[in-house]
């Protein structure tokens, strides 16, 4: 008998690309598992992953390319799709991209990719760039807005976590990092189980109880939305009550001691060096650098300018969030809010050290963490900033134990070779932290956006009035109203490996800008809700079927740090061959390349974004070979014996991280981070005369410099009888729509009594004369409805209703086994009007306020 062999490669059922192995018998993959060998996955595999198999073998899954022949789109409509040849299809995207360029200038061309994968997308962005000079692109609600950018200001890199291993205590706001979701979580699950069996206390803040409210310590239910009047309560706590704080912190890491003009809420500088003003203990006010003993709080006066510190205004902020105040808002109780503030100041153990390899570090074992569920509200970027700066306070941020960032500093791959490195650089003026952009890990610096760059935007992203944003969602509201902003509307669409029409609010809203563009192309393994909107579909080939570089980039954007986790280089390569030899993204692209006699340039951008050496360099007069430019990624980064040909051996490749990667003050190095944002004033003064002397509408009021919280959308109930509020959330065996077609996990999601259902409080539920496995319709005021079934439970919070994934409900006839399964409440969500926008980092507001009713 065949036993096969097991060859190892890279899992993509979800963005986290854990390490796998494939046992392959006689060409055909008959098992898939976790690699022991990578620390990416740890040897563990997931439902989601395994389940890939299936996938694999999907007789839905496209593999040849295809052409639209009815004219007519629709939900309705039956595209009438004609098997082509891959010549024709390379031929409709190359002409119809160039006519539209050609007619209306590079911004004619959007282009459209996500998570399905991430170093894809980035080759796609690339590739439409390179060869035909595309400007434009949108991205999908899913990303953490504010969050990223909040963690790149406080650690120095745009995604964070609790020192899981060294934390004692860890707070969460709508994530479910480390239990089921979140960049890393592959890396993170064991650690923190490790942690929880040892006495780590875990605390859950969430509409929904979730994986990780489940598995919590204590889980607290809040109102959708209102997540910064329960973080600014608890700073009322500690600073106000308790005075649980880190005032050593507080005075030498952040700005808080920075001198502000009390009239204008702008800090001082000093006029000869350029750097703020602090105040010494002697009286004097001195540049940050110079200052020996900073005042953290105090009323001053410097050259006839009444003056306080940052953290002094900071204080009397806050002073109006009492437990008492926010429970109004959030509906948590005041003595809660007490229970946790008590907890989390205890737990900081404020002014100890401990010693790694030989260094010693603050230690901080308590750490407050958030994703996504604070980021789908207006006000978001206050929201962020009221709840990561709790670390400010305890001195947790980038201690050990605290709030670190994943991958901050990289001193190399190899110990001699200091090509794939990036530190974190200092901004001046403040003495703050800069940081390094996630998956390349190239030098960023908000600061100097704030103050430097021009404002005028050049795409419907509107990135540049935007300085502090992160994502293009401005895109979707400037397409639907290009004369809003005085924009150009795109006229064809470039859809890579993801499901437009259902990613932006109201599907039916998208249905009509799909409609308007003049030609739709699209990227994809099946034929989903937005294929029903494409004229040319090209196939890509499974992940099992593929070769890719690098699929962690950089190894600072899903790599969680810590000194337990190597700087992990991993493979993923083929173990079967592609069904009707499709092809990867990157042999897609680089085909495209090719024939726009664009290989030269294509080559010499990808070499820049992976730092491959000129003398590594593939040729650039031929078409791209993916493999070989793996192979030069790892010579460029590594060393020539740690080629591509070892790493298809060996599996993956592992260099260990050294105290000061992991946290960013060890050797006492300087920088600071802020708690008194005076930059975004800035920001304010320069967007408001960008936008008057363009005349658009543009919202500046969040543009202040301490946090606060604000009712966004539908936080008001305006008539009694909309008073719910839709949610959705994900659990460990869901990502994003296309796994829906996957028939292990439709499986497990029929066997879930939440899987497909309405998910109510059964207190509600019995107010409003509902129960179990009644079927209802949800409908906004606007009269937009959808339908599920209820699932009664104690697990989500009074005012809300909650469902797994929020965009389900597949209305493609081509995904038998995800039709019509799930309940998509995103669609009761209108999508094109900025009133739902966050106009400081682009995130958008789901909150909606529906009934519900019985279905006779």
């Amino acid at each position: 008998m065949n036993e096969g062999e097991w060859i190892p490669t890279t899992c993509n059922m979800c963005f986290n690309n854990c390490s796998i192995k494939a046992h392959v018998v006689d060409g055909v993959v008959v098992e898939l598992a976790g690699n022991p060998d990578s620390s990416i996955g740890r040897g563990h595999i997931c439902g989601k992953g395994a389940a890939g198999i299936m996938q694999l073998y999907d007789p839905n899954r496209i593999t040849k390319p295809m052409k639209r022949t009815n004219p007519r789109k629709g939900f309705d409509e039956d595209p009438g799709w004609e098997e082509i040849s891959w010549d024709e299809a390379y031929e409709l995207v190359d002409s119809n991209v160039k006519a539209a360029i050609e007619r209306s200038g590079p911004h004619a061309v959007t282009g459209m990719s996500m998570v399905a994968s991430q170093i894809g997308s980035l080759v796609r962005h690339t590739a439409l760039g390179v060869i035909y000079g595309n400007a434009e692109g949108s991205c999908s609600d899913i990303c953490g807005t504010g969050v990223h950018q909040l963690e790149y200001l406080l650690t120095g890199t745009g995604n964070a976590r609790p020192d899981y291993a060294n934390c004692n205590y860890v707070l969460q706001f709508g994530t479910n990092a480390g239990t089921a979701t979140r960049h890393g979580y592959n890396m993170t699950v064991e650690t923190f189980a490790e942690r929880r069996a040892n006495g780590l206390r875990h605390v859950v803040v969430d509409p929904h109880m979730g994986g990780s409210g489940e598995k919590a310590d204590l889980w607290v239910p809040i109102r959708p939305g209102t997540d910064a009047a329960l973080a600014l309560a608890i700073a009322y706590v500690l600073v106000h009550e308790e005075g649980t704080i880190d005032i050593d912190f507080l005075k030498n890491r952040t700005n808080s001691p920075s001198l502000v003009n009390v009239e204008t809420g702008r800090i001082l500088f000093d006029e000869a060096t350029g750097k703020s003003l602090y105040m010494d203990a002697d009286g004097t006010p001195k540049t940050y650098d110079t200052c020996a003993d900073p005042q953290l709080e105090g009323e001053f006066e410097v050259n006839g300018t009444p003056c306080k510190t940052g953290f002094t205004l900071y204080k009397e902020h806050i002073a109006k969030y009492t437990p008492e105040y926010q429970e109004q808002i959030t509906t948590v109780p005041a003595d809660t809010v007490r229970q946790i503030a008590k907890e989390l100041g205890a737990s900081a153990c404020i002014g100890q050290t401990t010693t790694i390899d030989g260094v010693e570090l603050p230690y901080r074992p308590a750490a407050v963490d958030a994703f996504s569920g604070i980021t789908r509200h207006k006000h978001t970027w206050l929201t962020c900033q009221a709840v990561f700066t709790l670390n400010n306070l305890i001195g947790s941020t980038n201690a050990v134990g605290g709030f670190c960032g994943f991958d901050p500093i990289c001193n190399g791959w190899t110990d001699d070779n200091p090509n794939m490195s990036w530190s974190l650089g200092i901004w001046e003026p403040e003495g703050l932290i800069d940081n390094n952009q996630l998956l390349l890990a190239f030098p960023n610096s908000y600061y100097t956006k704030v103050y430097e760059s021009d404002y005028t935007p050049t795409t419907m992203g509107m990135m540049e009035i935007q300085p502090l944003s992160e994502d293009n969602h401005f895109e979707h509201v400037a397409q639907a109203h290009p004369d809003l902003y005085h924009t150009q509307a795109a006229e064809v669409a470039f859809c890579y490996a993801c499901n437009p029409i259902k990613w932006w609010g109201n599907y039916d809203e998208q249905a009509e800008i799909f409609k308007n563009y003049t030609y739709v192309i699209g990227i994809d393994m099946y034929l989903n809700e937005s294929s029903y909107f494409y004229d040319v579909i090209l196939p890509e080939c499974h992940y099992l079927e593929r070769t890719e570089p690098l699929p962690h980039a950089a190894n600072n954007h899903r790599v969680i740090g810590g000194m337990d986790n190597p700087w992990t280089v991993p493979v993923w390569q083929k173990v079967v061959e592609p069904r009707d030899g499709a092809p990867s993204s990157w042999e897609l692209f680089g085909e495209l390349a090719s024939r726009a006699g664009k290989n030269a340039e294509f080559i010499s951008t990808l070499n820049m974004m992976f730092r491959v050496k000129e003398e590594y360099s593939v040729p650039l007069d031929q078409k791209l070979d993916v493999e070989a430019f793996a192979d030069s990624i790892l010579k460029s980064n590594i060393d020539e014996e740690h080629d591509f040909a070892w790493l298809k051996e060996h599996a993956v490749y592992d260099h260990p991280r050294t105290v000061d990667e992991v946290y960013i003050w060890a050797g006492e190095k300087p920088g600071r981070v802020p708690m008194y944002f005076d930059f975004v004033l800035e920001a304010k003064a320069k967007v408001e005369a960008k936008a008057a002397e363009l005349n658009i509408p543009w919202e500046t009021d969040d543009y202040q410099p301490l946090p606060d919280w604000k009712p966004g959308c539908g936080y008001e109930v305006t008539d009694p009888d909309y008073d719910i509020i839709p949610t959705y959330h994900t659990d460990a065996i869901n990502t994003d729509s296309w796994l829906m077609e996957d028939p292990y996990i439709n499986e497990i999601n029929e066997e879930n009594p939440y899987g497909y259902t309405i998910e109510i409080n059964a207190a509600t539920a019995a107010s409003k004369g509902l129960a179990n496995g009644d079927k209802v319709r949800l409908v906004t005021t606007d009269g937009v409805a959808v339908e599920g079934v209820l699932a009664t439970s104690e697990g989500v919070h009074a005012e809300c209703i909650a469902v797994i994934g929020g965009h389900w409900g597949s209305k493609s006839a081509y995904m038998p086994i995800a039709k019509d399964k799930g309940v998509p409440i995103v669609h009761l969500i209108p999508g094109q009007t900025p009133d739902r926008m966050d106009h400081i980092c682009s995130a958008f507001d789901q909150t909606i306020r529906v009934k519900i009713e019985k279905v006779a």
